[in-house]
């Protein structure tokens, strides 16, 4: 790993690209924004939003320079030598190591050993790191923002600025005691973040950007092409709409229905907004609670909140964290 000193001076005549992967309300775009307050130097962040929704993937993107001419730029990072993960699920739709340089580093909050993230990615000529955030954030800060803790992460395998000039940064976003546990949460972050580190650093030197690609004239039209490359809005061509979209897997909870204690209220029903709630209609000729569909439950836990008898519960997606491997 590269030390303070050393990556002053490789950032005089370089550029550091990290890269955030996120769902949207967990904090992504305000650890870019931070990263650069934060930094001595220059630095430029940007974010990249899909559908603006809580709990869908975001992408935001730093540059950071000793020089500025170096940062004069907007567009999004291709080849970052950082890239954090605040969100485990993510690793399953989508490709978060995609250009990430050789001997860079991958930071992710899981509970997955280092070997194991390895075979997820399929990448084994990158340095990894895990910590368990979501756990952190729940014990200090209350709720699942694992923005801040992803960056002590980050300080702990590339220390491009300091805890206390990221403590400063945050001190002037928030306020109070709400600074204060979000910089008691990277001090942990710092001490639990666990290395797998392959004695390799990734060659600042080489430009790996991606060329910059232009679609010429002469295409076939959505007539020639094959179904599985156009997107369709006739229903009766091909399956479509937000159903087949995977928002179960946007939250960190899976929400558990107790049939025993259900009575049928339907007010989780009423108030779910992925109509995630299963109703089927009994032989009295009655709607009954039949259970939630995982699918799409993004565990919002409005229906925890309004459930009058408690039938409704919550449990972590993921366990205890653990470390493959001792730091070299």
């Amino acid at each position: 790993m590269l030390t303070a000193e050393q990556l002053k001076e490789v950032l005089k005549e370089n550029v550091i690209n990290l890269r955030f992967h996120a769902r949207g309300g967990q904090g992504g775009v305000t650890a870019s924004n931070l990263c650069v307050e934060a930094f001595y130097g220059y630095g430029v962040c940007q974010p990249m939003f899909g559908a603006e929704r809580m709990g869908s993937p975001t992408e935001s993107y730093v540059r950071l320079s000793a020089n500025d001419d170096l940062v004069r730029t907007n567009e999004q990072v291709y080849a970052p030598h950082v890239v954090a993960v605040l969100d485990p699920s993510l690793l399953g739709e989508i490709d978060v190591t995609a250009g990430l340089a050789k001997g860079g580093w991958l930071i992710v909050n899981t509970v997955l050993n280092q070997v194991e993230i390895q075979d997820v990615v399929g990448r084994k000529d990158i340095n990894i790191g895990t910590i368990d955030a979501t756990r952190i954030a729940l014990d200090v800060l209350g709720r699942n923002i694992t923005n801040t803790i992803i960056l002590g992460g980050i300080i702990r395998v590339m220390p491009i600025f300091s805890i206390e000039a990221l403590g400063d940064a945050i001190m002037r976003r928030f306020k109070g005691e709400v600074a204060a546990k979000n910089i008691a949460a990277i001090k942990q972050a710092i001490e639990e973040t666990c290395v797998y580190d392959i004695g390799k650093d990734p060659d600042f030197t080489v430009d790996t950007k991606v060329p910059w690609q232009q679609v010429f004239p002469g295409l076939p039209g959505y007539k020639e092409v094959d179904k599985a490359g156009v997107w369709y809005c006739d229903e009766d061509v091909i399956e479509m709409g937000s159903g087949l979209v995977n928002t179960g897997s946007w939250g960190e909870y899976d929400m558990i229905w107790d049939e025993e204690k259900c009575t049928d209220c339907a007010q989780c029903w009423y108030i779910c907004p992925d109509f995630a709630i299963i109703r089927e209609k009994g032989e009295d000729g009655l709607w009954h609670m039949k259970g939630i569909d995982q699918f799409h439950c993004k565990s919002c836990q409005n229906c925890l909140e309004v459930c009058p008898v408690e039938a409704i519960s919550k449990k972590l997606k993921q366990g205890p964290a653990s470390c493959a491997a001792p730091e070299n």
